[in-house]
């Protein structure tokens, strides 16, 4: 009788003591948000609109640590390496979830192994974007058909969302276009501001600013859903059929992470998210809020890892 009163107690002790860990969550410590690309591009963007609004929802100081390199890859290996007790953040995206376990030989981590996904933020569709003066996406194509050169598009880099989204352009067009890949979205669009590349197709973050302040032209809109922000951009698939793309992103933590704060972070972002000056700030800047309620994000990764497999295939890209 008096060991099972005692296995009693001590079960009530380290219950208590592992509650009482949890509820400890945050601490006076600050908690970093790797964005595993350069400052000033699209994921950037998102990831400072975001960490101020789930700073004070959590009431504790959340930083933007930004790490690049490898498509993202080189960022989410130093998080990994951090202790999983929620006190980093990783900003996660089709191409570090999905895109680059096809695209590198060994990015350093398995998703769904590695990390846990707390939560989708955002779907991002992409402008095609240029400095040439054209009347919409059909005269476009039609003078990039008999260019001589052929016409350029940038990207990111090799293999990032905006590079397959030139060569998914290219594949059902027919149309050679010649790929010039950058160092990050910005770099990417600072020659096509400069008209030393034709065009490019990346996501709204990084394109639509210009676009409103009338130094580029936007052709068209990889999704079928025309911005709130951008009406009278009309979709690619209107003039190239089946072409519709969009790159997403989310917040996960690394694996181990206590399922208390698991829930208490995508408690954090669902409320962020369903606040109509965050939702109206994002749009602004060409994102639209995802819906978290009809998957499961692990289950959205899976499905997503096979699609851009399919696009890195078809684009031959690879990288050592």
């Amino acid at each position: 009788m008096l060991k099972k009163i005692f296995l009693a107690i001590l079960c009530s002790a380290l219950s208590g003591t592992a509650l009482a860990g949890s509820d400890a969550w945050p601490a006076e410590k600050k908690i970093r948000f790797v964005v595993p690309f350069p400052a000033g591009g699209g994921a950037d963007i998102i990831a400072r609109l975001i960490a101020p609004a789930l700073s004070r929802e959590l009431g504790q100081t959340i930083y933007i640590d930004n790490r690049s390199g490898a498509g993202g890859s080189l960022g989410t290996q130093a998080a990994l390496k951090e202790p999983a007790d929620g006190y980093t953040l990783i900003y996660v995206t089709n191409g570090t979830l999905a895109t680059n376990l096809a695209l590198y030989p060994n990015v350093g981590y398995e998703p769904l192994r590695d990390m846990r996904p707390v939560s989708r933020l955002t779907h991002l569709p992409l402008l095609l974007v240029t400095k040439h003066d054209c009347a919409d996406l059909k005269t476009f194509l039609s003078q990039a058909k008999t260019a001589s050169p052929a016409w350029t598009f940038s990207s990111a880099g090799n293999g990032t969302t905006s590079h397959l989204a030139g060569v998914y352009l290219s594949k059902l067009t027919g149309i050679g276009f010649e790929h010039i890949p950058y160092r990050g979205g910005a770099a990417s669009i600072t020659d096509v501001l400069a008209a030393r590349i034709d065009f490019t197709i990346d996501v709204a973050p990084n394109t639509l600013a210009h676009v409103k302040a009338g130094a580029l032209k936007s052709l068209g809109i990889s999704s079928r859903q025309r911005l709130d922000s951008a009406p009278d951009v009309a979709a690619i698939a209107d003039t190239v059929p089946g072409y519709e793309l969009y790159a997403w992103d989310g917040i996960a933590v690394k694996s181990g992470t206590d399922e208390f704060i698991v829930e208490k972070l995508r408690k954090a972002v669902e409320k962020i998210l369903a606040d109509p000056q965050m939702v109206q700030a994002l749009a602004q800047r060409g994102a639209q809020v995802a819906d978290n309620r009809t998957q499961r994000f692990e289950d959205f990764v899976q499905s997503e890892q096979q699609k851009w497999r399919s696009l890195v295939q078809e684009a031959q890209a690879r990288r050592d």
